[in-house]
């Protein structure tokens, strides 16, 4: 009897053991709040050149003047170029390789034209500020002030659309 009780006691020890060496391995990161957050697990599936129109006049608590989505944008393997002179994104898209430009709808016909004779032929994502037109809010994705993992959707999305056009021909 006093074998079993040993033996038994044994058994008990080792297993109880062994959930020790279980959450070693990785299983921590199931339990609620100790899994690393989306911002710094994401990584984009097609990483672009995304510059960023910010006019001088936008509302400094719009997204798109806020440093912590430039800082997501490149750690999601972005590179990001913030530019507040119109003379300089024009200068831009005419001599540098740019996959997507960021800008206000009320841009749109003015980058639409720079765009056009761009060697690069940038894709825009327009944003809706809360002045905007509603005729011009249909064609926007994102607003100013919706958040970054928004931003991050679209761009990867916009991403996405365009890698397939470039796989057809």
């Amino acid at each position: 009897m006093r074998r079993i009780s040993a033996l038994l006691a044994a058994v008990v020890v080792a297993l109880s053991g062994m959930s020790v060496v279980a959450l070693a391995c990785g299983d921590k990161f199931l339990m609620v709040g100790r899994g690393a957050k989306f911002q710094r697990a994401y990584a984009s599936v097609y990483p672009s050149k995304v510059y960023i129109y910010a006019r001088p006049l936008t509302d400094h608590k719009a997204a798109i003047r806020d440093p912590q989505l430039y800082k997501a944008l490149r750690q999601a393997g972005h590179t990001v170029n913030v530019i507040e002179d119109w003379a300089l994104l024009e200068q831009a898209l005419k001599t540098v390789t740019v996959d997507l430009v960021l800008v206000d709808v009320a841009e749109r016909s003015r980058l639409e034209a720079i765009v056009a004779t761009s060697p690069a032929h940038p894709s825009a994502l327009y944003v809706a500020f809360p002045d905007t037109v509603p005729q011009a809010k249909a064609i926007c994705k994102v607003k100013a002030n919706d958040g970054t993992l928004r931003y991050l959707e679209e761009i990867e999305g916009t991403m996405k659309t365009r890698a397939k056009a470039a796989k057809k021909f």
